[in-house]
């Protein structure tokens, strides 16, 4: 008996270091993290926001007006009920603004309007120097080789405008073809998103053309 109370605590030892030692998965704060926390969020307030001094401390009032007063001529419709007078009174108010624009649009038709694009013209005197000769040698040349006498070639041999030469001479139906597989060989290269964009911006130039941008 005495011999078990003497070797009972050196095989409790024992044991302790011999059992598997348990990782706890529960994370503990300490002090340290509380105190790094509270430090993080101890921030200055807003110069604006701090009570005057002039006051001694007593309540201040914070003046933020919006980005725009609100005004009821500005009130769209759909907010206003359908026997509200402001509605007639917008109408008129619309009219009574465009119909002097209207009427002085050509008085000040030179101070209003954007500057004039530069763009090639045929001006006030246009030249009509080629003969019939001329168109005949350009459809032979159109004909023979397109892709050596392309329209600016031409344009740039008869001394005229590339929409000239493309009413006097269509290409061959063979270069637009060879023309049309190229452009769809360099197509199906593309990718998902370069597809999808030149989808959209032929969509946004319809749109555009149709007035509805």
């Amino acid at each position: 008996m005495e011999a078990r109370t003497l070797t009972r605590p050196a095989t409790a030892a024992l044991a302790t270091l011999l059992r598997p030692a348990r990782v706890s998965a529960v994370q503990c704060r300490g002090h340290k993290t509380t105190t790094r926390t509270k430090k993080a969020l101890n921030i200055a307030p807003h110069p604006d926001f701090v009570p005057s001094a002039s006051l001694g401390g007593g309540h201040t009032i914070l003046v933020n007006p919006p980005a725009a007063a609100p005004s009821v001529y500005h009130t769209p419709f759909k907010f206003l009920p359908p026997t509200d007078p402001r509605r007639r009174a917008n109408l008129s108010s619309l009219f009574n603004k465009t119909t002097p624009s209207n009427e002085s649009s050509s008085s000040t038709s030179s101070t209003s309007l954007p500057p004039a694009i530069k763009v090639p013209a045929r001006g006030a005197n246009p030249r009509y120097h080629l003969t019939k000769d001329d168109v005949a040698e350009i459809r032979r040349l159109r004909a023979e080789d397109p892709v050596k006498w392309s329209v600016t070639a031409l344009a740039r041999k008869f001394d005229c405008s590339e929409v000239f030469i493309t009413i006097c001479t269509p290409a061959p139906r063979e270069h637009k073809e060879r023309i049309a597989a190229r452009l769809e060989a360099v197509k199906s290269k593309w990718g998902g998103i370069r597809t999808r964009a030149r989808e959209d911006r032929s969509r946004r130039k319809e749109m555009l053309f149709k007035g509805e941008l």
